[in-house]
């Protein structure tokens, strides 16, 4: 048999797997574990969590078709959910006091807000494993008992100028900003730094206060500079009514942005002109589902669209992994409920069977280096007429440089 139909057979056993997510039970006797996910299902930041909850709903009910045995119990994987509203400052830290004091959850997923944990981490320490944020610099710093479930952005930013100078032609380029964003700020400072490496001058940089709907002024400052191409610095549900400003104002050049737009986000946010406004439109981030080339990844993208009828994010793939990362912690360290042997398990795993992210493992195959646990990056083209995305190249970054850079052909066929 050939690996590719070997590879083959492999996705399609798992499309079954995860399609029947749901149908199947586990024994009365088996052990139930709890941990928690703090996600952002309303708020500004409200086009992350539920996409995020969907993939670990389906994670979960994988994982638990066969459960996972620690220190000779068979168990299953239960999530708490809670709704940080977007504000991890005030209502985010009320729930991780309530999960991990009063529920004594020994393990938490999430996706903002990591500076607002730290305080609280330090009187109560757990392992806190985030599935989204890339900020620079790294939340790494912030805390030890912090995990990253994906390249953070100077592993996918410098991809960014390095595409935009190669295959579109950008000389220079202007920056528009949203100020107070952290996600953007910090998108900002590399895409200045990857210029420089790239030999691309910035023509102009503007901000606009984040929450703003008015983007004018920042607009005219960045097309006033005659750039070559434009960056967008911030998340997708800010970016993409500056992208509508943006082409309303006349500009028809390239744009190019890291916030993992997807078909239906755009759709919704921009409304029924949305494919004219996504031309030439260049985002730079973790590989998506849809276009990956492991197919593990792609019979979940199958079967993610199939059951919730929508685009997944790169992200969906990390956070359908995290029960699997959680179990194998757990197996390793040998407790469901000790937080510090957890924590230190969580360090030395491998890449988890029935994973789906395609993990770029560390030296001797384990999951995270240095807490930081790795796929490779993408950059995905707007493939106008057919209102979807396509994969323009994928790549590795090593001390800034762009290596293993491969560039699909005919990627919109």
């Amino acid at each position: 048999m050939s690996s590719r139909t070997a590879a083959g057979l492999a996705a399609s056993a798992l499309l079954v797997s995860l399609t029947a997510c749901g149908t199947g039970s586990t024994s009365d006797d088996t052990a139930v574990v709890k941990v928690g996910a703090i996600l952002s299902m309303s708020g500004i930041y409200s086009t992350l969590g539920p996409p995020q909850k969907k993939a670990m709903t389906m994670g979960v009910e994988a994982l638990n078709r066969t459960g996972f045995t620690v220190a000779g119990t068979k168990r299953t994987l239960e999530i708490t959910y809670a709704d940080d509203k977007s504000d991890a400052a005030t209502t985010g830290v009320t729930a991780l006091r309530e999960l991990v004091q009063a529920k004594k959850m020994p393990v938490i997923a999430y996706g903002l807000g990591s500076d607002t944990y730290v305080p609280q981490l330090q009187r109560k320490p757990v392992p806190m494993i985030n599935i989204l944020d890339s900020t620079y610099p790294s939340i790494l710093r912030l805390s030890p008992h912090l995990f990253l479930t994906r390249g953070d952005s100077p592993k996918y930013v410098p991809g960014c100028l390095h595409y935009a100078k190669n295959r579109l032609g950008t000389r220079s380029i202007s920056v528009i900003t949203a100020k107070g964003e952290p996600y953007g700020a910090g998108l900002t400072q590399l895409v200045r730094r990857s210029a420089q490496t790239e030999g691309v001058r910035i023509a102009a940089e503007s901000e606009f206060p984040l929450g703003s709907t008015d983007y004018s002024n920042a607009i005219n400052t960045a097309v006033a500079a005659k750039p070559d191409a434009i960056y967008l610095s911030s998340v997708t549900a800010v970016i993409l009514p500056v992208l509508k400003q943006l082409r309303q104002s006349g500009y028809t050049g390239p744009v190019i942005h890291s916030s993992g737009v997807n078909p239906d986000q755009a759709e919704a946010i921009l409304g029924a002109r949305f494919d004219s406004i996504m031309k030439d439109n260049h985002d730079c981030a973790g590989t998506l589902p849809t276009t990956s080339a492991n197919p593990p990844a792609k019979a979940f993208a199958d079967a993610y669209q199939a059951r919730w009828k929508e685009y997944p994010q790169d992200l969906t793939m990390w956070a359908y992994d995290f029960p699997f990362i959680v179990a194998e912690a757990m197996t390793k360290a040998g407790t469901t409920t000790d937080p510090e042997k957890i924590e230190k398990a969580l360090a030395r795993i491998p890449v988890p069977a029935g994973t789906v992210s395609g993990w770029l493992p560390g030296d001797g195959g384990v999951l995270f280096t240095d807490r930081n646990a790795r796929t490779a990056s993408e950059v995905t083209t707007w493939c106008t007429g057919k209102r979807t995305l396509g994969s323009v190249m994928t790549f590795d970054t090593k001390d800034g440089a762009i290596v293993d850079a491969t560039f699909p052909k005919d990627p919109c066929a």
